[in-house]
């Protein structure tokens, strides 16, 4: 059998960073659907730009998002800054945050498809790594099934990718999970993630878990991945990596 490839999305695939902050301001501010969703990227402050990203640099899911609405969010030094900050936040708003993020950004999708389309950029390369290894590819991320399918329609990829893991938070579960359902063990797993934890977190299923170099991360991340002897991954690998 060949091996599997686990790709993350946002950070791996593509680059959404505006996406992600304009559904992270409209989990908290009111969504005003009179006025076109590039109408709110323009009113979007600059210091809660800034802020996003920083915080983007240590989120792995939606819900940590909301770190950049706390206004001392702006001093985050690490990321026990930052799960500090997390952790502060109240479940129930929390859960109001994600639910109103991702109200948000269904409409984008279903209702300003062009414009939401539009602020998802491939990064290089990545749509010819999807088609070299079709059919033996998954998708574990964060962000939601359906709009990790849309986009991949958009480029002509959705047949590529064979199983997508959406709004993942356990993603060494979903290795494992994956591998079950193929019946093969994590040692066939490459999986590529820009999120140091998810990385390490994998690895320990004996996947080949590479940390991949053009998504977000910190100079911290740098040197938690020199002391763990973490292997990386740059954009110019992806045309020899073998899987």
């Amino acid at each position: 059998m060949a091996g599997l490839l686990a790709l993350d999305f946002d950070g791996v695939v593509c680059d959404a960073l505006e996406e992600c902050a304009l559904v992270t301001w409209l989990g908290v501010q009111r969504h005003d659907r009179s006025i076109p969703g590039s109408g709110h990227v323009e009113l979007l402050p600059a210091d809660f730009m800034a802020r996003f990203q920083k915080v983007r640099n240590y989120s792995r899911l939606l819900d940590h998002f909301v770190v950049a609405h706390h206004p001392a969010a702006d001093s985050i030094g690490s990321q026990a800054d930052f799960d500090l900050l997390f952790a502060s936040a109240s479940s129930d708003h929390v859960s109001r945050f994600a639910t109103a993020a991702s109200l948000a950004r269904d409409w984008f999708r279903t209702e300003e498809t062009e414009f939401w389309l539009g602020l998802h950029t491939l990064y290089t390369g990545l749509d010819n790594l999807l088609r070299q290894h079709s059919g033996n590819v998954a998708i574990i991320t964060a962000k939601d099934e359906q709009s990790v399918r849309s986009i991949l329609r958009r480029h002509g990829l959705d047949q590529t990718v064979s199983e997508i893991f959406g709004e993942c938070g356990r993603k060494a579960e979903a290795v494992q999970e994956l591998c079950s359902r193929r019946g093969t063990t994590a040692e066939s797993v490459t999986f590529i993630d820009d999120n140091l934890t998810n990385v390490r977190q994998v690895s320990a299923t004996g996947a080949r878990a590479r940390w991949a170099q053009w998504g977000y991360q910190t100079p911290e991340h740098r040197e938690e991945a020199k002391r763990f002897n973490v292997a990386s991954l740059e954009l110019s690998d992806l045309p020899q990596l073998a899987v």
